[in-house]
């Protein structure tokens, strides 16, 4: 698929900050306050790394994901986050990303890219099945109230 994005590496303050339009839209419940601190916390201590895709200084699409090992999956790269800006979806921006991240992992010599999704995101299902991703557990969570 030919395009006219390109991926990046975001890793610098400015380039994170310019994702927090599709960090919101993906993850409200963050505060505009204080979420690069988590980010940036989650770089240091996760090995979690951002990609995104930029059109005039915005960030439209973003992948957020760790480098990991798990017993049950091996070396991995689980993406913890991917979302792409209303106005530019259907554009293959997920997909796009997606191959990367996947690029990265074969590159790697990884066991797997891994990822979670809501059952009721049918939408973004259809993207991973599409990408060769398939239904392999059923995550569950114990939410504790505070």
């Amino acid at each position: 698929m030919q395009s006219q994005y390109t991926i990046s590496d975001f890793t610098t303050d400015l380039e994170i900050q310019q994702c927090w339009e599709v960090i919101s839209l993906l993850r409200p419940h963050l505060d505009k306050n204080n979420w690069k601190e988590i980010i940036h916390e989650m770089m240091e201590n996760e090995k979690y790394r951002i990609s995104g895709i930029m059109e005039n200084d915005q960030c439209v699409a973003f992948a957020g994901y760790r480098v990991m090992n798990s017993l049950h999956s091996g070396h991995i790269i689980y993406i913890d986050d991917l979302c792409t800006l209303e106005s530019h979806r259907g554009k293959g921006l997920a997909s796009q990303l997606l191959e990367y991240v996947e690029h990265i992992a074969r590159s790697n010599a990884m066991d797997a890219v891994v990822l979670d999704t809501d059952f009721t995101n049918n939408t973004a299902q259809k993207v991973y099945l599409k990408s060769g991703f398939r239904l392999a557990a059923l995550h569950l969570a114990h939410p504790l109230k505070k």
